[in-house]
């Protein structure tokens, strides 16, 4: 039985707009699992562990991605990068949203509001997203059309009917 989504990816990555549709598809809630002080391996399986029917925006894969380039390296060891990936996986569906680098930097170009990613780092992001995906993805969207998008959501309905 599907309890959780994690819909992950970089900044740009068109997250946002798969969570409104597949939140809203299946009637469940979101939360933000953005960056916050303290102890990251503890926080994500209390997230993880303690969420039915959410949709996730962001979880550890951004953590550790964004930890390596921002915050001095990855939060977690080896051993607790696996045990939160088993348990984002137990379940749950995982999402990477990763379209083109060409996408990313569009996408980042037209947004009127400060970012905190700069441009020039979109593809280290997406380079380091790709590498995670690889591992442990249900799904790759690359969202490139809204045809990809309705695709989604009718596949993620499905899984989560079905189990």
């Amino acid at each position: 039985m599907i309890k959780r989504i994690l819909v992950e990816g970089p900044d740009c990555s068109g997250k946002s707009t798969a969570i409104d549709r597949i939140k809203n598809a299946l009637k469940w809630d979101a939360k933000s699992l953005h960056h916050r002080e303290g102890d990251q391996f503890n926080r994500y399986i209390k997230e993880y562990c303690s969420a039915d029917n959410t949709v996730f925006d962001r979880g550890h894969f951004s953590e550790a991605v964004y930890g390596q380039m921002w915050r001095g390296g990855n939060p977690f060891s080896e051993e607790e990068f696996t045990i939160l990936n088993r348990y984002s996986q137990k379940e749950g569906l995982i999402i990477f949203a990763i379209p083109s680098e060409k996408t990313l930097i569009e996408r980042y170009t037209t947004r009127d509001f400060l970012q905190q990613i700069k441009k020039n780092e979109l593809p280290l992001a997406r380079k380091l997203f790709v590498e995670q995906a690889q591992k442990v993805s249900h799904f790759s969207y690359a969202s490139s059309s809204y045809q990809e998008l309705d695709s989604l959501v009718d596949n993620i309905l499905w899984r989560v009917k079905n189990g």
